[in-house]
């Protein structure tokens, strides 16, 4: 199975590996969109630390706002993991690194979102309870967040993590080297449970309403969730289908539009904010 014939010959060849490769040009495509994502990603978190002690930063989470786009900057670079020759732990941390990270991003959203509906739909509770969801309670909250999300990732690893498979019947002169899911319910627990960060996010904040001529924070929160339900409609459809290189792709591409989703939706028009209209 590790040979192939040309029609008509008496003559066998090795099958060659295939896989993303390096040098592709849409492998350097890719790499490099991540690389424009990476900078931008850095450039805010560089505009927000400078501006650290301004209204807009602390009402938007403060220093919350560093650690989520520190975890944005560790998504994309994780990209790097589905470039070139697979093996069987590195499509085990594909997926670990990816839930992770996007965690540490929902969780921030998440306790901006808890914030939001106490003083919007719960002012007699705001005082009692604000302190939970500010300052240092609130790196508790996210701690929290991501400890559940690293019990999510233990279950998938103890119930079936993503292995490599060789698949001899795709190509008819190689061998295809791809990350294949052994246990669909482990990988639904895994990113279920950002989903569900996700969900309870957008409840919180779709429905808030301010004057015109004040910032809403929450619509960007909204947003950016959309954004993500979105991207993982098309990512779940198409991920479960293929069996090609076009799924390491896919999961590249996945990241990537996500995390420009959320600057684009959260970060960047705060940017705006902060450069042009102080």
């Amino acid at each position: 199975e590790h040979q192939w014939s040309p029609v008509r010959s008496t003559q066998c060849y090795d099958r060659s590996e295939r896989y993303l490769f390096w040098n592709e040009p849409l492998t350097i495509a890719l790499l490099t969109l991540m690389s424009i994502t990476i900078s931008l990603t850095c450039l805010t978190a560089a505009l927000f630390l400078k501006n650290l002690e301004t209204p807009l930063v602390q009402a938007s989470g403060g220093k919350l706002n560093l650690f989520a786009l520190f975890t944005l900057m560790l998504l994309c670079l994780s990209c790097c993991l589905y470039v070139g020759k697979p093996s069987n732990n590195l499509c085990m941390i594909q997926q670990v690194v990816y839930a992770l990270c996007l965690n540490g991003c929902f969780s921030t959203f998440f306790i901006k979102s808890l914030e939001i509906t106490l003083v919007t739909e719960f002012p007699r509770c705001a005082p009692t309870f604000l302190h939970w969801v500010t300052q240092r309670r609130a790196w508790l909250l996210v701690a929290l967040c991501l400890l559940t999300e690293c019990l999510f990732c233990f279950c998938y690893l103890h119930l079936g993590p993503d292995y490599l498979v060789s698949d001899y019947k795709s190509l008819p002169t190689e061998v295809l080297l791809v990350c294949n899911t052994e246990s669909w319910f482990a990988f639904g627990l895994m990113h279920g449970y950002n989903g569900c960060l996700a969900f309870v996010c957008f409840l919180c904040t779709f429905m808030v309403q301010t004057s015109g001529k004040k910032y809403n924070i929450a619509r960007g929160i909204t947003f950016a969730i959309l954004i993500y339900f979105i991207i993982w409609i098309f990512f779940i459809a198409i991920f479960a289908t293929l069996k090609t290189v076009l799924r390491s792709v896919t999961q590249i591409g996945t990241i990537l539009t996500t995390s420009l989703g959320i600057l684009g939706t959260y970060y960047i028009p705060k940017c705006y904010i902060i450069l042009l209209k102080p």
